[in-house]
């Protein structure tokens, strides 16, 4: 259980530059405009846009840990899922229209008990007619003393294969599926 002012947290990873990640992208296109959709998507209530998957659990709410706007660099808040299990996210890069980069850690899913920590990157390009093509990658650091990350590419190799492209790329579908439903009015 999470004390008042949530200081038993721990704090965000060191983002290791050049280290082995594990990425998947996804790509749905919006029926707005790249600033409009990026503005949209960080007022949003994130329970509305990630479900729960045949695999991995869904988003039933957040605690806002740092004051503020979400979306600006540097909040922080925590993300509890429908497992009972949680994880903090970070944002660490927003321009409007443009791009949304966040850092997400401290996972207690069982799902992700493999993971130090994950980057996520939606990038938003504008369309003809107003719309966006939104581009989300997920990018996973393993933990180097756990199967599969202690067995290096192999591993990798294995948690891609196993994880990322299936369960995870599920998850990942069906979010921006709910996402396009919710920001276009149709959910």
């Amino acid at each position: 259980m999470l004390g008042p002012d949530m200081t038993d947290l721990p704090p965000p990873p060191d983002i290791e530059l050049g280290a082995p990640m594990i990425a998947h992208t996804e790509r749905v296109v919006i029926d707005m405009a790249p600033h409009a959709f990026s503005e949209w998507m960080l007022q949003a209530r994130l329970e509305d846009q990630i479900p729960d998957t045949r695999a991995l659990p869904g988003v039933v709410g957040t605690a806002q840990l740092t004051p503020g706007d979400w979306g600006k660099p540097g909040a922080r808040r925590v993300v509890h899922l429908s497992d009972g299990a949680r994880c903090t996210e970070q944002v660490l890069t927003y321009i409007p229209g443009e791009v949304f980069r966040y850092v997400v850690w401290d996972y207690t899913t069982a799902a992700a008990r493999r993971v130090t920590y994950a980057v996520g990157e939606f990038l938003f390009a504008p369309l003809e007619g107003g719309r966006t093509q939104v581009t989300w990658t997920y990018a996973f650091r393993l933990k180097a003393d756990r199967f599969p990350g202690k067995l290096g590419r192999l591993g990798r190799w294995i948690f891609r294969h196993a994880f990322l492209e299936r369960n995870y790329g599920e998850l990942m579908r069906e979010t921006l599926k709910a996402t396009k439903a919710y920001a276009e009015g149709k959910a």
